[in-house]
């Protein structure tokens, strides 16, 4: 067996590229892999130190360095490294960005997961440097935007734990069977960095094939350092490419949250987001706010994410106690679980209690930009929840659930 690991680059030798090739010799068994550096017409060391440097590594037989003359992103740069790996008989292809350290052991788990010949391509759990998740699996919501579960979740949360499959995962870690990628047309390369994995991996679910996160598989993750990663022109294009491609894509966030336990439910906005059952809310609430303190308030925050009263009521203790910066922190953490219009007005107000007119002038610009967009999108994002999920059996208990209200809480 021979695995082909291919890293695409550009630029970022001494902060990423580097590090992730040190972790990999580390914690990889050298006779296994050979590891195909894909430069993209770097303009700092990476030409003129990534093949010395990845030889002495790995030795001669097992790196291989690519340069090309220009900038072929993402996509050609995966499937030239691909194909030299297809070349030199490798049975498997592992997709890695070079903005990750892999950890001890996580190359045999994700190996061990291809033996079902029902799963197409694999990924380990990605944490971000604070051991919190990254990638733990990729969904799509009943408007049909794309996003990772879980993302900010401890990585030891029981639901982060569970193995379980999707459409998509990411590819910024991505085991497959080298044939079989081929087969399936490799990654579409009129993408620019960006929704290639989304395309590759929808081919993979529309021939039958499921893709997998092994959690026993760890890998941190630094997440879009490559600059002009996430332009948004950029980004737009991407999407209006994918979604012209696959037209079919299957809306399924709210299934996962209701297998899990939670109640998928929009915002008044439509914005879509995950909240705790009522009777588990209200069981924390009650715990929680009859004998309030901090740290308890923290604690079950760590359990339940999705438990929302609370980082309002921890926002605001803090915000009375004049630990202005910790309570921004929390309501920041609020709005990236749930955009709701209560957690904004709090944001607001807590940035201007900041010795700093500059930090409320920009968080009031961005939110009320932010509240705009959601004005003048609602209309929009209704009518496309109509025509994406009506006939659904999902259409009125998700439409029904606008009329939940997380409420303003007082302590």
């Amino acid at each position: 067996m021979a695995i082909g690991i291919v890293i695409p680059v550009w630029n970022l030798w001494e902060k990423m590229t580097l590090p992730c090739l040190k972790s990999l010799v580390r914690h990889t068994a050298v006779p296994d892999i050979r590891v195909y550096l894909v430069d993209n017409a770097s303009t700092d060391k990476t030409a003129g130190h990534a093949e010395a440097i990845g030889t002495s590594l790995f030795g001669r037989d097992h790196f291989t360095y690519i340069k090309n003359s220009q900038n072929m992103g993402f996509a050609v740069a995966c499937n030239q490294g691909a194909r030299q790996a297809e070349k030199d008989g490798c049975e498997y292809v592992l997709f890695l960005n070079n903005d990750t350290v892999v950890t001890p052991n996580w190359l045999p788990p994700l190996v061990k997961a291809l033996d079902s010949p029902r799963v197409g391509m694999v990924g380990p759990l990605l944490l971000y440097p604070d051991k919190t998740v990254q990638h733990c699996g990729v969904v799509f919501t009943p408007l049909k935007k794309v996003g990772h579960i879980y993302s900010d979740f401890p990585s030891n949360h029981y639901n982060i734990l569970k193995k379980r499959k999707f459409r998509v995962i990411t590819g910024a870690v991505l085991l497959c069977r080298t044939e079989q990628f081929f087969a399936f047309g490799g990654f579409y390369e009129e993408y620019k960095n960006g929704m290639e994995d989304i395309d590759l991996c929808y081919t993979y679910a529309e021939h039958g094939l499921m893709q997998q996160v092994v959690p026993e598989s760890v890998v941190y993750h630094y997440t879009s350092q490559t600059p002009g990663r996430l332009d948004a022109e950029t980004g737009y294009n991407n999407g209006r490419l994918l979604y012209v491609r696959k037209p079919d894509i299957v809306p399924d966030a709210h299934l996962y949250y209701h297998q899990d336990g939670y109640v998928p439910a929009f915002t008044e906005d439509f914005v879509f987001y995950a909240r705790l059952r009522e009777k588990q809310r209200q069981e924390i609430n009650s715990t929680v706010f009859s004998a309030y303190s901090d740290e308890l308030c923290k604690e079950y925050l760590m359990k339940e994410p999705f438990w929302h009263d609370g980082y309002q009521a921890l926002a605001a203790s803090l915000a009375k106690q004049g630990k202005i910066s910790e309570a921004f922190f929390w309501c920041q953490k609020a709005l990236t679980y749930c955009f709701c219009r209560h957690t904004v007005r709090q944001y607001v107000k807590i940035a201007a209690m900041f010795n700093d007119e500059s930090v409320f002038n920009t968080v009031e610009t961005a939110m009320a930009e932010q509240l705009e967009l959601l004005e003048t999108t609602r209309a929009e994002n209704k009518a496309a929840f109509e025509r994406i999920m009506g006939g659904d059996s999902w259409h009125d208990r998700l439409l029904a659930t606008r009329a939940l209200d997380i409420g303003e809480i007082c302590i």
